[in-house]
C-alpha cells in the first residue's frame, strides 16, 4: 500500500524539485523589466503611499486600483521608505524603488494560489474520487505555477492578477463548503482588489438564496459589506472617503473603449472604439456588453438552480468552479473596457477542475493558451521580434 505522500502522479520528492526550480526562476524574474509602464506605475503608487501614508495615496498618486490592491503596494512602499535614509526635498524618481520589491507580492499570491489549488484538489475531490490525495493536489499546484499564462503575465510582465485570483478562488472554495460568511468576505476583498471578480457575485447570491434562503443572502451581504467598510475605513476616517470612492469608480472609464487589446467580441467588431457612444438601436457598446452578460449569466444560473440547491460535497464544489469559470469567461468575451490580461481568473478556476474529465482539461488548456497568446501578442518589446505577418 502506498503512503499518502506518494499517492498520485507527483511524489513529494518530485514536487520539491520542481517547486525549488520554480521558486528560483521566479526570484530571478523579480528583477525583469517586464511591462515597464505598469511596473513603474506600481512603483509610483508604492512610493507615494510610503511617503504620504495610505489614506492619502489616491490624492498624491495616480492610483486607481481598489483599496485592497493599493494596500499591498502601500505596505511595499512603506517598507522601502523605512529602509532608506530620509529623502531630500524635491521630486523623487520612481526608479529608486527596486523592481524586485514591487513584484514580490505577485510571487507571494501566486504561491498562495498554488497551495490553495493543492488543498481543493487533494482534499476536496474536485478531480473525482479516483484523482484525489496529495499527489494529485501537487499536480494541480504545478499546473498553475508552470502555466504559460502565469509565467508570462505574472512572472514576466508583472501584472498584479494573482491577488484577486487567489481571493476569488478562495471565495468559491469557501462557498463549496457552505461557509457563506467567509465566501462573501473573500469575494468582497477580491472585488476590492480588482473589479474583475464582480461576475462571481451572482453565484454567491443565488447559491445562498437556494440553500439558505433570505437569511443566507443577508449573512453573505453583511459579511461582504463589512469587508468593504473595513477597507475604506482609513479614507472615511480622514475625510477622504468620497474622493477615494470616486477615484475607484471613475477608473472604469479612464479608458472608455470597446476593447483595450482584449481579443473578445469587441476586438472582432473593432477595438479601441468609444464604448459609451450610442450605436445599434441607440444602445452603447457598454450597454450591449452588460446586457448580454446578464442574459447569459441569468440563463446559466436558472439552468443550474437544480444542482445548486441539491448537489452535495465534491459534485457541488466542482460545479461551482465550472460555473464561476463560465461567468468569468462570458464577462470577458462580451464586456467592453477589457484588457488583454483580464481573462486571467479563468485559468485557476479551470485548473481546479481540469483533472475531472478530458473536457475540463481541454478547457483549462484553451483558457491558458488564450491568456498567454493575448498577452504575448501585445508585449511592447517581444512584438518587435515577431515576423511582420504575425505582428500585424
Amino acid at each position: 500500500m502506498r503512503s499518502p505522500q506518494a499517492s498520485g502522479p507527483v511524489s513529494l520528492g518530485l514536487f520539491a524539485v520542481l517547486a525549488v526550480l520554480y521558486l528560483g526562476m521566479r526570484l530571478v524574474l523579480l528583477g525583469a523589466a517586464g511591462y515597464e509602464v505598469d511596473v513603474n506605475q506600481y512603483k509610483e503608487w508604492a512610493l507615494g503611499g510610503g511617503l504620504m501614508g495610505f489614506p492619502g495615496i489616491y490624492e498624491n498618486t495616480s492610483a486607481d486600483y481598489p483599496p485592497a490592491s493599493i494596500g499591498v503596494f502601500w505596505l511595499v512602499g512603506k517598507a522601502f521608505v523605512l529602509s532608506q535614509p530620509p529623502f531630500a526635498p524635491g521630486e523623487i524618481p520612481v526608479e529608486v524603488v527596486p523592481t524586485w520589491l514591487i513584484r514580490l507580492p505577485h510571487l507571494v499570491f501566486d504561491l498562495l494560489l498554488g497551495f490553495l489549488l493543492y488543498r481543493v484538489v487533494a482534499f476536496g475531490g474536485l478531480w473525482g474520487t479516483r484523482r484525489q490525495g496529495p499527489g494529485w493536489g501537487r499536480l494541480a499546484t504545478l499546473a498553475y505555477w508552470w502555466n504559460p499564462a502565469v509565467l508570462f503575465g505574472s512572472a514576466w510582465w508583472g501584472q498584479f492578477d494573482s491577488m484577486h485570483a487567489f481571493l476569488a478562488v478562495a471565495a468559491i472554495a469557501a462557498l463549496g463548503g457552505d461557509r457563506w460568511i467567509l465566501s462573501a468576505a473573500a469575494l468582497s476583498a477580491a472585488g476590492l482588489s480588482k473589479p474583475l471578480a464582480a461576475p462571481l457575485v451572482p453565484i454567491l447570491v443565488v447559491a445562498a438564496a437556494l440553500r439558505r434562503g433570505l437569511p443566507g443572502v443577508a449573512m453573505a451581504g453583511v459579511s461582504g459589506f463589512f469587508v468593504a467598510v473595513l477597507l475604506f475605513a482609513p479614507f472615511w476616517s480622514t475625510g477622504r472617503g468620497v474622493a477615494a470612492l470616486q477615484r475607484v469608480l471613475v477608473d472604469v472609464d479612464i479608458m472608455p473603449f470597446t476593447s483595450l487589446n482584449a481579443h473578445n467580441l469587441w476586438w472582432w467588431i473593432g477595438a479601441w472604439q468609444p464604448a459609451n457612444a450610442p450605436g445599434f438601436v441607440g444602445l452603447t457598446p457598454r450597454d450591449w456588453g452588460v446586457g448580454i452578460f446578464l442574459l447569459v449569466a441569468g440563463f446559466l444560473l436558472v439552468r443550474s438552480r437544480g444542482w445548486l440547491r441539491q448537489a452535495q460535497e465534491a459534485e457541488y464544489r466542482a460545479g461551482l468552479f465550472v460555473l464561476a469559470a463560465a461567468l468569468v469567461s462570458t464577462f470577458f468575451f462580451f464586456s467592453t473596457h477589457m484588457h488583454e490580461n483580464h481573462l486571467f481568473l479563468a485559468v485557476p478556476l479551470l485548473v481546479a477542475v481540469s483533472g475531472r474529465s478530458p473536457r475540463f482539461a481541454a478547457l483549462a488548456v484553451a483558457a491558458s493558451i488564450c491568456v498567454f497568446v493575448n498577452e504575448f501578442l501585445h508585449d511592447p518589446v517581444l512584438l518587435l521580434e515577431l515576423p511582420e505577418w504575425l505582428a500585424t
